[in-house]
């Protein structure tokens, strides 16, 4: 059983994930369930799209933020707030003065002046293809490297050069890391408490 297990459908459920987010040409803004429970992941845009089958221990392994809808019920929908950090609930609005959360990329209004879209980071390609999750966020003098679980050595051949900008597109839940981030320091994702934690590196 696994104790950190926090939605309340099952790991091995079967769920529909957005094509291009799987494939990392679109971030994960949107996800929904629909009237028998299942749970669907999408990008930007339009719905439906086309969408590949997998299971949700998955998602959740590639996406950890997705971690946080444990209360997202079934009918329901929640969108990433690239202004707020978070998930928002997709209301339907009735007055027309609300502002309603919408399934969107991160656009230049969204985008923190202390980071810089293009500079390049090392991402390890386990991380990368979602084969591993996520685990820590390195700052060394010789730049950031994202990484997955084991310690801090990682030969060249298992790292891969990502634009700043699409890190954040790939993993949302990183930004606010990315931001605090200080040479010499790491963050870690803590799976209980779904917060980033930062440490000195040996």
């Amino acid at each position: 059983m696994n104790t950190d297990w926090k939605l309340n459908t099952p790991p091995e459920s079967e769920v529909n994930v957005d094509a291009d987010v799987l494939a990392m040409r679109a971030p994960l803004v949107r996800v929904h369930r629909n009237d028998e429970g299942t749970w669907s992941f999408d990008g930007p845009g339009r719905n439906p799209r086309p969408s590949k089958k997998t299971m949700l221990s998955a998602v959740v392994g590639a996406w950890p933020h997705v971690a946080a809808l444990s209360d997202l019920a079934t009918g329901g929908a929640a969108v990433w707030s690239w202004k707020q950090h978070g998930w928002a609930s997709e209301f339907k609005c009735e007055c027309g003065s609300c502002e309603q959360p919408v399934a969107a990329d991160i656009d230049r209004n969204s985008w923190p002046t202390e980071l810089q879209p293009h500079s390049i980071l090392s991402v390890e390609q386990v991380a990368l293809s979602g084969q591993a999750p996520l685990t820590d966020i390195i700052s060394t003098p010789g730049g950031i490297a994202l990484l997955g679980p084991g310690d801090h050595r990682r030969s060249a051949d298992l790292m891969a050069p990502v634009a700043l900008a699409n890190v954040i597109r790939r993993w949302p839940h990183t930004m606010q890391a990315l931001r605090a981030l200080k040479e010499g320091r790491g963050m870690r994702w803590n799976q209980q408490q779904l917060n980033w934690h930062e440490y000195v590196l040996a």
